[in-house]
């Protein structure tokens, strides 16, 4: 499995652990599944349906499953299964595929799956299955994949950033037509690729992390980035950047409005990568931006290893709720390493040397191990739902144990059994 992730992440894209893979809204539904074209039925599929307006059993469980396989020669494949409970096990076998780490959105009754080799988003009804209603293509970009930070701010709109040409792309999630662009030509760092993941949407406005990496060297810059998107002005409100540590993760804001950031994975790469080379590195640390700022804080700093007692963070900061003020992350506990793998080609990812902590947000944050958690591997991101973090990782994808993450009680308590790597857990309306 090693050598599969390192391929992986040794792209422009991460897709495979710490950072964000699945992008999910489950904000209000489209107004309608129809976009005049004639559906198309796919695996599990029904008979077409007279209904399909979004009025009815709205709050009873309904979801979209994803999950990634790898075989022995490092072929991926994505599934994605409609479930309606979450007692489990699951397998694959009523899952639509896609080659490679696909991207999923899910809004509404409406699923949407970006392909890995070819850069389009495929929109599916199910109400009944899945059922294909609409196409969008992005290969007018000169993009070959769809990447990894994408969001759906409303009905009427959602943007997708595409890293490779230093764009973001808003889109009508109801009449699969592109809207507009916005320009991200300011983010380019001349021997660094950009990478963007955990993308939010947050009061009409979109939160996009960024990371520079440099795989040949290698390379991470010591910096976070913090991007806002207005998708209905089409414009960059504001990119905030700071230098006291590295590696943007995604957004969480507290009762007052405060907009906390931390480093990603990508971070603890950047310390190795630094220390192999006998480089100074900044720590791993905690930011935030007031309510109505543009910038960090310069007097709010907390290193992560400060608030844990030494212990340091392998993965972003990951909400049940994105207002909650809560976050929960893997620490990495550096003490139960066995062996001598190389860190710097990632081989310690396979050991099950990480715990689930929560991090309560505000003015001093606290941070305290999850009640329950247990040693585990590193996975792909969680997927929040109704103030729950769902998360699990597996060390060889045969087998995923998927762990249901309370920030209130602060428990970790195991929820279901599936097949394949866990990537994702969407909300659906019936």
């Amino acid at each position: 499995m090693l050598t599969n992730l390192l391929h992986f992440a040794t792209r422009t894209t991460y897709a495979a652990l710490c950072c964000g893979l699945i992008l999910i809204s489950s904000g209000v539904a489209c107004d309608s599944d129809d976009t005049g074209e004639s559906e198309k039925p796919t695996r599990g599929s029904k008979p077409d349906s007279d209904d399909d307006s979004d009025s009815a059993d709205s709050d009873s469980e309904r979801y979209v499953l994803g999950s990634v396989t790898i075989n022995a020669d490092g072929e991926r494949v994505s599934y994605a299964q409609i479930i309606d409970n979450l007692a489990g096990p699951f397998t694959n076998a009523d899952g639509i595929e896609a080659s490679g780490n696909a991207v999923f959105l899910a809004h509404g009754r409406n699923f949407f799956y970006g392909l890995a080799e070819s850069p389009e988003w495929v929109r599916y009804s199910t109400r009944d299955g899945f059922k294909e209603t609409g196409r969008l293509s992005f290969s007018n970009f000169g993009i070959t994949y769809m990447d990894f930070a994408n969001v759906i701010v409303d009905d009427d709109t959602a943007v997708s950033v595409l890293t490779e040409a230093y764009v973001a792309v808003v889109w009508n999630p109801t009449t699969m037509q592109i809207k507009g662009t916005i320009d991200l030509g300011d983010m380019e760092r001349k021997g660094f690729t950009l990478e963007a993941f955990t993308t939010s949407a947050h009061e009409g406005l979109v939160y996009m992390p960024g990371t520079w990496v440099n795989w040949e060297a290698p390379d991470v810059m010591q910096t976070v980035s913090m991007t806002v998107l207005d998708p209905k002005a089409m414009k960059v409100v504001s990119m905030a950047e700071d230098d006291r540590c590295g590696a943007g993760g995604r957004v969480i804001f507290d009762d007052k409005g405060y907009a906390y950031v931390m480093g990603n994975g990508r971070n603890q790469s950047m310390q190795a990568f630094a220390e192999s080379k006998k480089q100074p590195v900044v720590p791993n640390c905690l930011l935030r931006i007031a309510p109505g700022g543009t910038d960090f804080e310069e007097d709010f700093f907390f290193t992560i290893p400060e608030l844990t007692g030494g212990l340091d963070a392998m993965t972003e900061l990951e909400p049940g709720d994105i207002d909650s003020g809560i976050g929960f992350a893997m620490m990495y506990y550096e003490d139960k390493l066995e062996g001598e793998p190389d860190i710097v080609n990632f081989e310690h990812w396979q050991q099950r040397i990480y715990k689930m902590w929560r991090i309560v947000l505000g003015d001093e944050p606290k941070a305290e191990e999850v009640k329950g958690a247990e040693f585990s591997v590193v996975g792909f991101s969680g997927s929040s739902i109704g103030n729950k973090l769902y998360s699990g990782a597996s060390p060889d994808g045969t087998e995923t144990t998927v762990v249901e993450y309370d920030p209130d009680a602060n428990t970790a308590t195991p929820k279901f059994e599936m097949k394949g790597y866990f990537s994702g857990l969407m909300p659906l309306q019936r």
